[in-house]
C-alpha cells in the first residue's frame, strides 16, 4: 500500500537523528565516563525488564483470550 501520510518524513528524520544522538551519548557514557559500570547494569536491568513484561503480556493474552470451539468435521 502507498499511504502518504503527513509528516512522516519529518517523523521519520526526527527518529532517525534522535536514535543517532541517543547512541552517541550512550557511547560516551559507557566508554568515556566513569559511570560505565553503572550503565551496563541499568541497561541488563531495562533488557531483562521489557522480555519479562513481554513475556507477562504474552501470558496474560493467553489466559484472557476466549475458548476456541472445534468444529465437528
Amino acid at each position: 500500500m502507498n499511504v502518504k501520510r503527513k509528516g512522516s518524513k519529518g517523523a521519520g528524520a526526527v527518529l532517525l537523528f534522535a536514535s543517532i544522538a541517543v547512541f552517541i551519548a550512550y557511547a560516551y557514557f559507557l566508554l568515556g565516563t566513569e559511570w560505565s559500570m553503572l550503565i551496563l547494569q541499568f541497561t541488563a536491568l531495562a533488557a531483562v525488564t521489557i522480555l519479562l513484561a513481554v513475556l507477562g503480556w504474552i501470558g496474560y493474552t493467553m489466559l484472557t483470550a476466549p475458548r476456541e470451539e472445534e468444529k465437528p468435521g
